[in-house]
């Protein structure tokens, strides 16, 4: 948090959006080797299994991309001062949900 700034999520965003495209070129890698009638029938399988994996990891990448764009058009700013239970929620389901986080001190 101490190097935090209000274009972190931009920052982080573009990491996201440059991991998508290199796991959208390996399905793209794998399909083939899947699709291939000279491949062997083992790397076949292994292949199709690989696509499916990466499938749905994009498709939670996607989400997450656009709960992350959302929070970097509004450029949040934190202050250390007021510490984690008041910087923690400003970024909502970006972030792991913490438990006991939201109890109130007694």
């Amino acid at each position: 948090m101490h190097r935090y700034r209000a274009d972190t999520v931009s920052v982080v965003l573009n990491y996201l959006r440059e991991f998508r495209a290199k796991l959208e070129a390996e399905k793209i890698r794998q399909t083939a080797i899947a699709n291939n009638p000279n491949a062997p029938q083992s790397e076949r399988t292994k292949a199709v299994k690989a696509s499916e994996s990466i499938k749905a990891i994009l498709a939670e990448l996607k989400e997450y991309e656009n709960t992350l764009y959302s929070l970097a058009t509004r450029k949040i700013e934190i202050d250390l001062d007021d510490g984690v239970k008041a910087n923690y929620p400003k970024f909502g389901a970006a972030l792991k949900k913490i438990p006991g986080l939201d109890a109130t001190e007694e």
